[in-house]
C-alpha cells in the first residue's frame, strides 16, 4: 500500500464521528517493520499533529497527550511492533482512542467501516477484496450494521455477481450450475470466498444437516422438501432423511420454480433432481388422487395424464372426477407445457359424460328433438369438435389413438347415427318441411330484419358460410365477453337441401323464392348467386342497400369503409372461412381450426364495424350447418343413386323434377319453400349417409336434413350506444373473508371468494398471489388462484389457499402486503396491496 491510499484510509479515520465525551480524535499507528519510518513525516494530514513513538519515548508521548496538548487530533506514529500492555505506558490511552493498521485485514475493516471485533471473518476473504469490481459490488449492497452472517451473504452475492445480496439466489445459481455439469462459481467461492460460511448458511437457512458439503444432496433435499408438501401420500423411507423440516425450503422451491424468467434452469434442476431418485420408477405406486397436487417435477404431469388416458379408454367412468383433476392443474407449474395433452383428455371427458347423460337422445316428436338439440345434444358436438382440434394439434398423437378410436366411434356411431335416425323417423309423419313456433329460415327477413328497414334504422347482416348453431353459441359468448354491446342467440330451422345457394338465397328479402328449371333460385326474375345480384335484391327492400364480401370490408381502412357505406341502411356481409376449408378435400380436415379462426375474425368483423361506422344493429347467422366426423364415410353408408337422375345432385342431396322413391332416402318437395318450385323435390340420403358421387371428401359434408345441417343460429347483436358505458365483458373481483392481518405461524391458510359466477359479462380471473416486504422482496409462496367458477352458489365461489412464509426474523413493527396480482401478461397489474402484521409465535430466528 503506497502513502497515498494511507492518507486516504487515516483521513477516512480521522473523519469519523467523535465517540461521546470526545473533544478529538486519536490514532495510534503502530507499523511494526517500519515500512512508512522514512515518509512519515511528508504525511499531512489538515488538522491533525503526528507525534513520533518510539520505545524510549513512551512517557514523554503520554505526558504531551493527557497534559500539553489536550485539543489537537493526533496521529501517534511507531515503527515498532506495538508492546505488550503490562510494558505500555500508554494502555490505557490507546483504550480510549482508536488505532490504525497498515495489515490488508485492518485496511479492509477500516475501508468499510466494519467493526474490528469481525476481523476474523473479514480475514477469510483477503483475496476476495483485492478485485476492484469484486469490492466495489460488495460495498454496493450497503450492508451496514455489519454481522458474520451479512459479510458472508455479501461476499456470495457478489461472487455470483447479484444486484442485491440474496441467499435464494445464490443457492438458486449454484444449484443451475451444477445441473449443468460446470462448476466456475462454486470454484470461485472456494477460492476467494469461504466453503464452510456458505454451507453454515445453507444449514441455518434451509436445515441441511448432511456432513459432506454436496450441492447434489443440497437439490435433493430442497426438492423433496417441497414436494412433501403436496403429496397426498407416503413418501418412499428412504427419502425421508432428504425431508427438511424448514419452511424456506418449500418457498425456495416455489418461487424458483414460478419465475418466468427461468423456466430453463428449473427444469434442469428439477430432472437432475429426478433422475437421481429414480422418480419415473416410484410414480406408478401412488394413486391420481395422491399425486394430483404434485407439480414440483414434470414427471407427475406426464404420470397423471398417461393413467387419465388408460382409465378412460379402459371404460373406468369417474369422468366428472377427471375433469375436476385436470380442472385443479390450470394453477400448476407444468400445465402450459402439457396443455395441449390436457386438452385432450378434458374434452373427451366431456364428451363422454354428456353421452352418459344423454344417451337415450329423448324427442318424441320433430319440434321436441329439435328443442332438445339446440338446448342440449349440440353440446355433443361442441365437445367432439374441441376434443379433435385438441387432438390434432398435438405434435405427436400417437399415444392418444384409442381414446380417439374411443370418441370416435361413440359419437359416429352412436351419437350421429342415433340421432340422425331417430330424426328421419320423425319426419316420416310429416307433410312439410316446418316446425310450429320454429322461424324457417327462408322467413330470416321478415322475423329479423324487416323492422329495421321499416324503422329507417341501419341492419348489419353477416352471412358466415357453414357457422354451425353449436359453433354459434360459443361466438355469442365471445361477443358478450369482448364487445361493448349485448348479445342473443336464436335458431331457425334451415332449408333443405341443406346448402349455400339454397341458404344464401332464403336469407335475401323476398315475397316469392323462384326455383328454375335448372334448380337456380331467383328473386323477381334476379339471379340470388354472386355479391352484385344479392345488391340489386336487397335494393329491392331499401334502396339503400348493398352486399359486400368479408375481405372487401376488411381490406379498406376506416375513412374508405365510411365512404363505402355512408348512407346504407341495410348492409349484408358475406364471410366464408368454414366452408372454405371444410368444403375442400384436401384442407376439409382443417375444418374446426377454421371454425377458430372464423370466431376471431367475426369478432373482429362486429369491431370494425362498431368503431369504423357506428354499427349498433348486427345480425350474424348462416347458410347452413354441417356433418363432420374424422373418419371417412365407409362404404356401406353411402347410398347407391343409380336411376336417379337429377338436375341438381351433390354427397348430401339430389334436387328432381320427380319424386324418386328409393331406399334409404327421404324426399320433400319444395314447395314447402316456394308455390313455384317448378315441381322440385329434395331427395336426401336417410340419417347420416351420403350418395356415392365421384372424388375425394366425405369427412365433411351438407346438404341434407340432420339436425347440424338445419338448426340455424341468428346472432342478434346490440352495440352500446353509450361508449361511456362500456357493456364489454369484466373480469371477476375476488376478495380476502378473513378479517385478521395479523399472522403469527410460518404456514397459514386464507379464503378468498368470487363475487360473481362467470358468465357472458363476468371473465375468468387468474390471480397471484404472495407475501412482500416494504422492499418489494418475496417472503412467501406464490399462489395462483383461477376464479373461474360459473356457479351461483357462493360455497362453490370460494378458494382457500395455504402461504409459507419465509423462516427469518420479522419486524413487528414493520408493514408486510399479501399482493395481488393479475396473471394476464398484458396488464400484470397489481390489483391489491393488502398490509399485514407478522409476529411468529414459533420460529423467525434467522437474521443477517
Amino acid at each position: 500500500m503506497n502513502l497515498t491510499e494511507v492518507k486516504k484510509s487515516l483521513e477516512r479515520q480521522f473523519a469519523r464521528e467523535l465517540m461521546q465525551g470526545s473533544k478529538r480524535n486519536i490514532v495510534f499507528w503502530y507499523d511494526e517493520e517500519g515500512v512508512f519510518a522514512d515518509s512519515i513525516d511528508t504525511l499531512l494530514l489538515e488538522n491533525v499533529k503526528v507525534i513520533k513513538l518510539y520505545d524510549n519515548n513512551m512517557f514523554a508521548v503520554k505526558l504531551y497527550i493527557e497534559e500539553t496538548d489536550r485539543e489537537s487530533n493526533l496521529l501517534v506514529y511507531s515503527p515498532l511492533p506495538r508492546p505488550a500492555n503490562r510494558e505500555n505506558w500508554l494502555t490505557d490511552t490507546i483504550k480510549y482512542s482508536q488505532t490504525f493498521s497498515t495489515d490488508e485485514t485492518s485496511l479492509i475493516l477500516l475501508n468499510y467501516k466494519i467493526d474490528n471485533a469481525l476481523r476474523s471473518v473479514v480475514a477469510k476473504y483477503k483475496l476476495f477484496f483485492r478485485s476492484n469490481e469484486r469490492s466495489k459490488r460488495f460495498e454496493s449492497y450497503a450492508l451496514a450494521p455489519y454481522s458474520e452472517p451479512k459479510i458472508d451473504l455479501g461476499v456470495l452475492s457478489a461472487l455470483c455477481k447479484l444486484p442485491a445480496p440474496n441467499l435464494d439466489n445464490v443457492v438458486r445459481i449454484l444449484l443451475t450450475e451444477m445441473a449443468s455439469g460446470e462448476s466456475a462459481i462454486y470454484d470461485s467461492i472456494a477460492k476467494f470466498g469461504n466453503l464452510d460460511a456458505f454451507w453454515s448458511l445453507v444449514n441455518k437457512f434451509y436445515g441441511y444437516k448432511f456432513t459432506e458439503q454436496s450441492l447434489e444432496r443440497l437439490a435433493i433435499l430442497l426438492l423433496c422438501s417441497h414436494f412433501s408438501h403436496s403429496i397426498n401420500g407416503n413418501m418412499p423411507k428412504e427419502w425421508d432423511v432428504y425431508v427438511s423440516g424448514n419452511p424456506n425450503c418449500y418457498v425456495f422451491v416455489d418461487n424458483f420454480m414460478k419465475n418466468s424468467e427461468l423456466v430453463e434452469d428449473y427444469n434442469n434442476l428439477a430432472n437432475f433432481v429426478a433422475n437421481k431418485l429414480a422418480l419415473s420408477e416410484r410414480t406408478a405406486k401412488w394413486t391420481i388422487d395422491q399425486i394430483t397436487d404434485c407439480d414440483t417435477f414434470e414427471e407427475f404431469d406426464t404420470s397423471i395424464i398417461n393413467r387419465i388416458t388408460a382409465n378412460i379408454t379402459q371404460n373406468a367412468g369417474e369422468y366428472g372426477h377427471y375433469r375436476k383433476i385436470i380442472n385443479s392443474r390450470k394453477n400448476r407449474r407444468y400445465y402450459p407445457q402439457f396443455e395441449k395433452e390436457y386438452d385432450v383428455l378434458l374434452y373427451a371427458c366431456e364428451y363422454l359424460e354428456l353421452a352418459l347423460t344423454y344417451k337415450d337422445l329423448q324427442g318424441v316428436n320433430t319440434l321436441s328433438l329439435f328443442d332438445n338439440y339446440v338446448k342440449s345434444y349440440y353440446k355433443l358436438d361442441s365437445s367432439y369438435r374441441h376434443f379433435l382440434f385438441a387432438y390434432d394439434s398435438l405434435d405427436d398423437n400417437s399415444d392418444y389413438t384409442l381414446l380417439f378410436d374411443m370418441i370416435e366411434n361413440s359419437y359416429t356411431n352412436w351419437y350421429l347415427n342415433d340421432l340422425s335416425m331417430k330424426w328421419c323417423a320423425l319426419w316420416d309423419d310429416e307433410s312439410t318441411w316446418q316446425l310450429p313456433g320454429i322461424t324457417s329460415q327462408q322467413g330470416f327477413y321478415e322475423k329479423y330484419a324487416r323492422r329495421f328497414v321499416t324503422d329507417n334504422e341501419r341492419l348489419v347482416v353477416i352471412i358466415s358460410d357453414a357457422l354451425r348453431y353449436e359453433s354459434a353459441v360459443e361466438l355469442n359468448n365471445i361477443l358478450n365477453r369482448e364487445q361493448k354491446g349485448a348479445s342473443e342467440l336464436d335458431v331457425m330451422l334451415g332449408v333443405i337441401p341443406s346448402y349455400t345457394a339454397l341458404g344464401m338465397a332464403s336469407l335475401l328479402p323476398h315475397k316469392q323464392l323462384d326455383i328454375t328449371d335448372k334448380a337456380d333460385f331467383e328473386i323477381q326474375g334476379i339471379s340470388t348467386e354472386g355479391t352484385e345480384n344479392r345488391t340489386k335484391i336487397l335494393r329491392l327492400a331499401k334502396q339503400e342497400a348493398i352486399a359486400i364480401q368479408y375481405d372487401d370490408v376488411m381490406a379498406l381502412k376506416k375513412p374508405q369503409l365510411s365512404e363505402t357505406l355512408t348512407g346504407m341502411k341495410l348492409i349484408y356481409i358475406y364471410h366464408n372461412t368454414i366452408d372454405a376449408r371444410g368444403d375442400n378435400a384436401p384442407t376439409e380436415n382443417e375444418v374446426f381450426e377454421a371454425t377458430d379462426k372464423a370466431f376471431k375474425e367475426l369478432s373482429g368483423l362486429v369491431r370494425k364495424l362498431r368503431n369504423d361506422i357506428s354499427a349498433i344493429n348486427i345480425i350474424i347467422t348462416a347458410d347452413h350447418g354441417y356433418i363432420y366426423r374424422q373418419t371417412p364415410l365407409a362404404e356401406r353408408d353411402k347410398t347407391p343413386k343409380e336411376n336417379m337422375a337429377g338436375i341438381k345432385s351433390k354427397r348430401r342431396f339430389i334436387l328432381a323434377q320427380e319424386n324418386i322413391e328409393k331406399q334409404g332416402t327421404q324426399n320433400f318437395s319444395m314447395e314447402y319453400l316456394t308455390k313455384n318450385s317448378n315441381g322440385m323435390y329434395a331427395i336426401l340420403p336417410r340419417a347420416t349417409n351420403c350418395f356415392k358421387v365421384q372424388g375425394a371428401g366425405s369427412r365433411y359434408v351438407h346438404g341434407g336434413a340432420a339436425l347440424q345441417e338445419v338448426a340455424i343460429p341468428v346472432i342478434r347483436f346490440k352495440s352500446d350506444k353509450n361508449l361511456s358505458r362500456s357493456m364489454s365483458a369484466k373480469k371477476v373481483s375476488l376478495r380476502l373473508t378473513d378479517l385478521s392481518r395479523k399472522i403469527t405461524s410460518v404456514i397459514t391458510h386464507f379464503t378468498f371468494f368470487q363475487n360473481e359466477p362467470v358468465d357472458e359479462k363476468h371473465l375468468p380471473l387468474r390471480i397471484t398471489a404472495y407475501f412482500a416486504d416494504e422492499a418489494g422482496n418475496r417472503i412467501s409462496n406464490e399462489n395462483i388462484i383461477i376464479a373461474e367458477s360459473t356457479s351461483g352458489k357462493p360455497e362453490e365461489r370460494t378458494y382457500k389457499e395455504k402461504f409459507t412464509l419465509k423462516d427469518m426474523a420479522y419486524d413487528k413493527g414493520a408493514s408486510y402486503y399479501l399482493i395481488l396480482k393479475d396473471e394476464d401478461e398484458l396488464v400484470n397489474s397489481e390489483l391489491e396491496r393488502i398490509p399485514f402484521v407478522i409476529d411468529l409465535i414459533f420460529g423467525g430466528s434467522i437474521r443477517f
